[in-house]
């Protein structure tokens, strides 16, 4: 299996199944997915798992009933996957396809890859003032405190070699969205040499955890939080050399 994508989907019945049939429209059965649908209040799981049978590429879909965050969503696929390479992308097809294999194919000349909307060359579509504004301050606040060589953290479409897995998921523990920067943390920590790829980027509407002003703020404020426990926890961390 070369590559293994974890799709984490919390309350996203509308959007999965035009999501999966993209993705396994763009892949080939050298690919498996892995929907892991957490604390969902819909029909996400089911809607996931009937598009499950059509098609090549395989899909498992994860089910975890308590909501445990994007963080630990993530976390759960990483441990069941396959694949030499193993990434995630958000279910809200704001990554294409396309976009994921070009990401896949630049991790595989280092030890990973992670998509950018702030790098030169990338491209964002349809993005509102609010999250472009709230993406430059929480970078800003994240280049502050850490000092990470990335221009974009966040972005939700990150590859890296499965060798590196093992160390991440016994250290990390960041469960809401600020789990994007412990696990940049941690692949750094464990030596992972990872590219930062200009990307185009579709927003789309209907966010669960997004979707207005409120929850923004208050996701918000939340992450600024988890990053200053993340910084307090980091230099406890002892990293070992990876085999290659």
């Amino acid at each position: 299996m070369r590559l293994s994508i974890v799709i984490p989907a919390y309350n996203e019945a509308a959007r999965i199944e035009p999501m999966l049939r993209a993705y396994r429209a763009g892949f080939g059965d050298d690919v498996e997915i892995l929907v892991v649908a957490n604390g969902c209040t819909d029909d996400t799981a089911e809607v996931a798992r009937q598009a499950a049978v059509v098609g090549a590429v395989s899909v498992e879909v994860i089910e975890i009933r308590e909501a445990i965050g994007k963080g630990a969503a993530v976390r759960a696929g990483f441990a069941r996957a396959r694949g030499d390479w193993v990434g995630f992308v958000d279910a809200d097809l704001a990554t294409s396809p396309g976009e994921f294999s070009s990401l896949a194919a630049a991790a595989e000349r280092a030890d990973g890859a992670i998509a950018s909307r702030w790098a030169r060359g990338a491209h964002i579509v349809g993005r509102t003032p609010l999250r472009w504004l709230a993406g430059r301050m929480f970078a800003g606040i994240v280049q502050m405190m850490f000092g990470l060589p990335y221009a974009d953290t966040q972005c939700g479409a990150k590859i890296v070699h499965r060798r590196f897995v093992p160390f991440y998921l016994s250290h990390a523990r960041v469960t809401d969205l600020a789990f994007d920067v412990e696990m940049l943390l941690l692949l750094g920590a464990a030596g992972a040499r990872l590219a930062e790829v200009p990307t185009e980027w579709v927003a789309q509407p209907g966010s669960a955890s997004l979707g207005s002003p409120l929850s923004f703020v208050r996701h918000g404020m939340q992450m600024v939080r988890s990053l200053l426990r993340l910084r307090s926890s980091m230099p406890q961390l002892e990293s070992p050399s990876p085999a290659r």
